[in-house]
């Protein structure tokens, strides 16, 4: 509801409210107080005409002088028997009386004057008032109007929605995109463009992953040649190192195509619970490393950890290797708390901002001859994000400590162990 009052649409529906309410209140006001003003005005005509037909007939007025009189204030004869009835049922008209006989009445609907003789009884309206029917049919238009307004600029606007599901679709990697051409106005060019743009991102995202492809699909070739020959070594222990380099190589290729997958938004996040030992397991494996010599102290073993164990496993075998590489002893500590997973190692605090360092080909310039390419934290951030967990850094008591929220179930998780057979 809150993002809604931010719409477009929420606006425009708004505004027309406050018009149409602000219209009507005006039309309204401006009608009611005209009929104000006309009534007051009508029991002035009222005592004017009275007053002065009283006059005429003082002075031995004729008939015709009456109503010629009647006739210049725009009064017309009418025939509306009740309104007569009731004149003449006022003060009537005395059976021998010769003259003229003249009654007034003022209602809602104007003026009436009753004139009598013996002869002859016409009964009159003032024609002069106005009547307001047609300000209420012109308000009534003008909402109308302004309702029909209100519904093409709605409908205007309406392939905004449209436009903005295709983006949605867009970032979600979807690029098929096609385009209906409705109209001119510059919603339809905005789209054009975008159309565009769409199709070119569509064929830049093409190209790089067939490039990549093909690269990694080229570099299989030798790695399992390499691999071929290094089973053919005689000493064991150089066949074991090599087929290890040659495993770990394709390894990485592997992981290069889980990048590639989820920068073009194309990877299907899988999270599932295991534990934390396991998932050290094959970092050790991933980052060759041998029993003897483990610089890893795991000291949770029994964390439950939940989340994409190939992507998660990417992010910690960086963040591993990265303690180990720039540490000053080569060692790391791994342990759990709460809900986050803590890496430790002895080593100087970092000479950039967090921030600094998850941006690719990120270079410290205090030591432009490290090792790597400046990769490590951007995989690390991106492995992450995707994950929706969150990374932090502190420097406490010479240690340098990486914290990947929310990842952690449960701090212990209790294994029963096998019978003996």
């Amino acid at each position: 509801m809150f993002q809604f009052r931010h719409s477009i649409f929420f606006k425009i529906v708004v505004l027309f409210l406050c018009a149409l309410f602000g219209f009507f209140a005006v039309s309204y006001y401006f009608i009611q107080d005209h009929i104000k003003n006309e009534d007051l005005l009508s029991q002035v005509r009222y005592e004017q005409f009275t007053a002065t037909i009283n006059e005429i007939m003082q002075h031995g007025g004729s008939l015709h002088t009456i109503k010629q009189y009647l006739n210049n204030i725009q009064f017309i004869p009418i025939e509306e028997e009740e309104i007569k009835r009731v004149l003449q049922e006022i003060n009537k008209i005395p059976y021998d009386f010769d003259g003229i006989f003249a009654k007034a009445i003022n209602t809602q609907n104007g003026i009436y004057i009753l004139l009598e003789t013996s002869n002859e009884t016409t009964l009159y309206k003032d024609n002069s008032r106005k009547s307001y029917e047609n300000f209420y049919i012109i308000t009534l238009i003008g909402i109308v109007l302004l309702t029909f307004v209100f519904f093409i600029v709605l409908k205007s606007l309406m392939p905004i929605k449209v436009l903005k599901e295709r983006i949605k679709q867009f970032a979600e990697g979807n690029f098929d995109m096609h385009h209906k051409q409705h109209t001119k106005d510059e919603i339809d060019e905005l789209y054009q463009e975008f159309y565009k743009a769409s199709n070119k991102i569509k064929s830049l995202n093409e190209s790089r992953g067939l490039l990549l492809r093909s690269i990694m699909h080229e570099l299989k070739t030798p790695i399992t040649k390499g691999r071929i020959v290094a089973e053919m070594v005689q000493d064991n222990v150089q066949k074991k190192q090599l087929c290890s380099a040659f495993i770990r190589l394709n390894e990485l290729i592997n992981e290069f195509a889980k990048l590639e997958e989820i920068t073009s938004k194309n990877y299907h996040i899988n999270k599932q619970e295991f534990l934390l030992s396991d998932l050290i397991n094959h970092t050790e494996d991933m980052l060759l490393i041998d029993d003897e010599s483990n610089p890893i102290t795991l000291e949770t073993p029994n964390t439950l950890i939940k989340a994409d164990f190939d992507l998660f496993a990417i992010a910690l075998k960086n963040l591993l290797d990265n303690a180990m590489k720039y540490s000053n002893d080569g060692k790391v500590r791994v342990y759990a708390k709460n809900d986050r997973l803590y890496t430790s190692s002895k080593g100087e605090p970092l000479a950039h901002a967090l921030e600094d360092y998850f941006k690719p080909y990120f270079k410290n310039d205090k030591n432009p001859s490290s090792q790597g390419f400046g990769l490590g934290m951007y995989i690390i951030k991106n492995t992450l994000d995707n994950q929706g967990f969150d990374l932090s850094y502190k420097h406490e008591d010479g240690y340098n400590i990486f914290i990947i929220h929310h990842c952690v179930v449960e701090n212990y998780c209790h294994i029963n162990a096998k019978p003996k057979q």
